[in-house]
């Protein structure tokens, strides 16, 4: 993959800010078409992906569906020679979240790029191998996403009828 840098300023296509993402579940919590702000960001593509690199514990992350601008602290990643849902997969991998959350800074940690950058990832030679479990993450990610939002839509008497279990 490689590190898009373009920046932008342009009026006729959304911007996605670090707030406009939901932590963990890699959506936007708003249709950013909407947003009348438009601010100074790096330019993406569909099929890019936006990793938030300021406090990368919290895992703001987006596969883009569309074409626009990044506002913030993001890396835009472009898959080069592999499928971008595979690409997209790996970057919620241990492995490369061990990576990402080696910061720097205290106050407002940022990934280092040189960490992930020249880490060696192994990916199957076949891009339809590796566009077919990107497949198959999306599918899981969805699925969970939908008994997430089931389980929160849930009246509060009806949630107790759940054990959280801590380790």
């Amino acid at each position: 993959m490689e590190r898009v840098t373009k920046q932008s300023e342009s009026r006729n296509i959304p911007s996605v800010e670090y707030e406009d993402i939901q932590a963990g579940v890699g959506s936007l919590n708003k249709d950013v078409a909407q947003k009348t702000v438009h601010k100074r960001g790096v330019e993406f593509q569909k099929d890019d992906i936006l990793f938030g690199k300021l406090r990368p514990y919290l895992d703001k992350r987006l596969h883009a569906s569309f074409s626009g601008i990044a506002v913030g602290d993001f890396w835009i990643l472009r898959s080069t020679k592999s499928a971008s849902n595979y690409t997209y997969a790996l970057i919620q991998a241990d492995h490369f979240r061990t990576l990402a959350n080696q910061t720097s800074g205290t106050k407002m940690p940022r990934s280092d790029w040189s960490n992930v950058s020249n880490e060696e990832y192994r990916i199957p030679k076949s891009m339809r191998e590796q566009s077919e479990i990107g497949k198959l993450f999306d599918t899981l990610d969805e699925t969970i996403a939908l008994h997430q939002r089931k389980y929160f839509s849930l009246p509060p008497p009806k949630l107790h009828y759940f054990i959280t279990y801590r380790f």
